[in-house]
């Protein structure tokens, strides 16, 4: 099959990939439109009121083909045009070890309380008085994101539990991932020549397309954590499964304790004297959780960059597999 050679060339591979998703998305949301207006007689003019459970559905249904269309398509169109071994391109070929899977559990569990005390923190983020209008207009975009979640965690049953699991947590696991960490995120450490560096510009660019700004700290947070498992690891499944526990878990907490779960971002822990001891400990546990994580896949190598150089030079390279190198 036909393949681009642009290995060496990360500006062609940003180019090539910011291509992918411009035009897969608005083919993908013409499409899913079409299909949305043709099931539920959908009518974008009363798309805002999410009172009728109509309009619920059908913008469930068009959410689930713009996701697919940004985030899965991209990527595994540039596997396919840029490697022989799609696969090992995009860092799937590799399972890892099971251990590492006991740990992304547990890391994700155990740093809970630490997030949401950062969630907490930038939902309370107050900017100067000459900023104003820019907050106001910040604070309203927030709410219709909160709005629109809690509207997509409405439940008809086990089946519907299903339906919006796949659009909250399976979809947005896989295609993040895959474009996130699969993709740019090797991009921009080839760019750069230095993986922290691509780390950084991978997860804010991770935090900002979601376009909630008093969510920005906690997923640039996820962001970061999940790139440096893939950097030490190799394998994209250990994120995607994080990934996945992290917004899986809002929707089945929603789904068995409705009562108790107001929007997507709340924190469960009440803030009293001990709260800070509590994150503490949380802190404290996942980091050395997030510790293990580097030490289990110390000697992990990269094969999913093809070609003699993986990022273009050897040091580099041994960077990446040993992080204990520095970079000089």
């Amino acid at each position: 099959m036909f393949k681009l050679e642009i290995d060496n060339k990360p500006f062609l591979q940003l180019l090539l990939i910011v291509s992918f998703c411009f035009l897969s998305v608005i083919l993908f949301s013409i499409v899913g439109g079409i299909i949305t207006v043709a099931a539920y007689g959908f009518d974008v003019l009363k798309m805002k009121n999410l009172g009728d459970p109509e309009i619920i559905e059908g913008l469930k249904l068009f959410q689930l083909f713009s996701a697919i269309g940004l985030f899965l398509v991209p990527p595994i169109l540039y596997g396919v045009f840029t490697s022989k071994t799609p696969l090992k391109k995009l860092s799937l070929d590799r399972l890892n070890k099971p251990i590492n899977y006991i740990l992304i559990l547990g890391l994700m569990v155990v740093s809970t309380p630490f997030i949401s005390w950062v969630i907490e923190l930038n939902a309370s983020m107050v900017l100067p008085e000459s900023m104003s209008a820019i907050e106001q207009w910040m604070r309203s975009s927030e709410r219709q994101a909160e709005d629109l979640t809690r509207a997509f965690l409405t439940f008809d049953g086990i089946g519907s539990l299903f339906y919006v699991l796949i659009i909250v947590a399976v979809v947005p696991a896989l295609g993040e991932e895959l474009l996130f960490r699969g993709v740019l995120q090797k991009i921009f450490i080839s760019w750069t020549k230095n993986p922290h560096i691509g780390i950084w510009i991978t997860s804010i660019l991770f935090s900002a397309l979601h376009m909630q700004f008093f969510g920005f700290f906690p997923r640039l947070l996820l962001g970061l954590m999940f790139g440096y498992i893939f950097l030490w690891s190799k394998s994209l499944w250990l994120p995607i499964l994080g990934h996945f526990i992290n917004n899986g878990s809002v929707v089945l907490a929603n789904y068995f304790f409705p009562d108790t779960m107001k929007d997507a971002d709340i924190s469960i822990f009440e803030n009293n004297e001990n709260s800070i001891i509590f994150y503490g400990v949380s802190f404290i546990i996942s980091a050395v959780i997030f510790y293990l994580i580097r030490r289990v896949n110390k000697n992990a190598k990269d094969s999913s960059v093809e070609g003699p150089n993986r990022y273009e030079n050897d040091s580099l390279d041994e960077i990446i597999v040993n992080p204990k190198s520095e970079i000089k």
